[in-house]
């Protein structure tokens, strides 16, 4: 167990890393593949916005998904400003190496292959905002609050996600031959031509 600013982080157990606004970093849309953007959104206790840290060396953490089961990565391994932050399976590369470092009633993440933390694009922190890694300017949007989750979300098993937005009914009708030969089978059209 190592101590942050204002917690203690235990094998085994899961956090929200929440921006200022309290805002939470996630996998986007519950992606389970390589290559997923990590974002900030709205904390609703589910499993893709939860995180756990996991030591790798002394004071070196890998940051994983609770749902994806896949952890903080550097895309394409940048080290410059801007780079963005998604997931990847495990490996044992520097880019998914994370220290925690106190600062200003929260704690800074430090990438070790980039010597550089985890920032908000465009210093925003709305909803849908992706995560990158910047140089340390002790910005606000460079600040973040570890806070575990509460075991009543750990017990039950974590539900599945919903697809935004309604699916549309398939269409019945077909069409043979072209042009103006063409004819609609299926639908209204099939039960007149049946009559």
């Amino acid at each position: 167990m190592k101590r942050s600013a204002q917690t203690v982080l235990q094998e085994g157990m899961f956090y929200t890393i929440a921006a200022a606004n309290g805002r939470v970093l996630e996998v986007a849309d519950f992606n389970t593949e390589n290559g997923a953007s990590v974002r900030l959104w709205s904390y609703e206790g589910q499993p893709w916005q939860q995180w756990s840290f996991e030591e790798t060396a002394d004071g070196q953490y890998r940051i994983r998904n609770r749902f994806t089961g896949k952890v903080m990565d550097l895309a394409m391994s940048g080290v410059v400003n801007g780079t963005w932050v998604h997931q990847w399976s495990a490996t044992t590369g520097a880019g998914q190496r994370w220290e925690v470092v106190p600062a200003g009633g929260g704690v800074k993440l430090h990438n070790v292959l980039a010597d550089k933390v985890l920032d908000l694009v465009g210093l925003r922190m709305d909803n849908g905002t992706q995560a990158q890694i910047w140089q340390d300017v002790n910005g606000e949007n460079q600040i973040w609050r570890l806070e575990p989750v509460p075991d009543k979300l750990l017990e039950k098993a974590p539900p599945l996600p919903k697809p935004r937005g309604a699916a549309k009914p398939k269409s019945t009708r077909t069409q043979t031959g072209k042009g103006t030969r063409a004819k609609k089978t299926g639908g209204k059209g099939s039960r007149r031509a049946a009559k």
